[in-house]
């Protein structure tokens, strides 16, 4: 059985990563699955420019562990009743030196961790399936990373101060003002961005833009013509464009959706 409303049956949390980590790791975090025995429902994953690595464990034991990597567009997984997800998201110039994995091979796909990390993915998810709460699983992920972060370099300055610039801004940051201050040729650093990000600035921002346009309207916000103009865009048929490319419908689809979602519980 598949179930329109699912989105209100996924339970989302997640965590700063510890202090020693903070310049690899964005965050550690959990995604819990309820929905009634033997039901499928679809669980939608909006782009965030960043790699992830998730556990998913059923029943004590691990189901799946897999790296996702940069996405341009939603990612639409399905998902069973009694699962558990655990993972990590990687500051998205830190994947190549954490997991050593190039974040241009692996854009818009997602690869069993196996294949990518070997043997050591498999000791992980069987760690992560035994771990007993989520203070044993935050520990499972600090002693498996910590070799790691301790051997990988620290990310390229001037990537990671355009990185920032973009996050902070919504995607709206000129980044011809990161190349300014970095004094660094625009086309020098849109090469370095992209080998270390896997999305050019171009994509990496359309990303973060229509994200916080998500945000915005999962928060409550109904009028298509405000977001474009609150997230930097001059036109709505520019806005409405990158919106269905990067989430697979249009803004008005999505507020709809979640009109009806809240409709429906409601009524429950």
């Amino acid at each position: 059985m598949l179930l329109d409303g699912a989105p209100r049956r996924f339970f989302y949390g997640e965590q700063p990563p510890p202090e020693p980590f903070s310049e690899h790791l964005l965050a550690l975090w959990s995604f819990d699955v309820r929905l009634p025995e033997g039901a499928v429902a679809l669980h939608t994953v909006w782009p965030d420019g960043c790699v992830s690595l998730s556990v998913v464990c059923g029943a004590g034991k691990p189901v799946a562990a897999s790296i996702v990597g940069p996405r341009l567009r939603a990612l639409r997984i399905p998902m069973r009743s009694g699962l558990t997800v655990r993972g990590i998201r990687l500051w998205p110039d830190t994947a190549a030196q954490v997991l050593g994995v190039d974040p241009v091979a692996i854009r818009d796909l997602t690869r069993p961790a196996s294949e990518l990390l070997g043997m050591n993915a498999l000791s992980l998810a069987r760690a992560i399936a035994r771990a007993e709460d989520d203070l044993a699983v935050g520990a499972v992920w600090e002693d498996w990373l910590a070799p790691r972060i301790a051997a990988a370099a620290l990310p390229d300055p001037d990537v990671r101060l355009a990185v920032r610039l973009l996050i902070d801004s919504d995607g709206a940051s000129d980044f011809a003002d990161a190349a300014r201050e970095a004094d660094v040729g625009v086309r020098q650093l849109e090469r370095r961005f992209a080998a270390a990000v896997g999305l050019t600035p171009k994509q990496f921002a359309r990303v973060r833009r229509v994200r916080a346009a998500i945000g915005a309207i999962m928060a409550g916000e109904r009028r298509t013509s405000l977001l474009a103009e609150r997230f930097g865009y001059t036109d709505q048929p520019r806005f409405a464009r990158d919106f269905k490319s990067v989430t697979g419908f249009s803004a008005d689809a999505l507020m709809q959706q979640l009109d009806q979602f809240e409709t429906d519980d409601e009524q429950a």
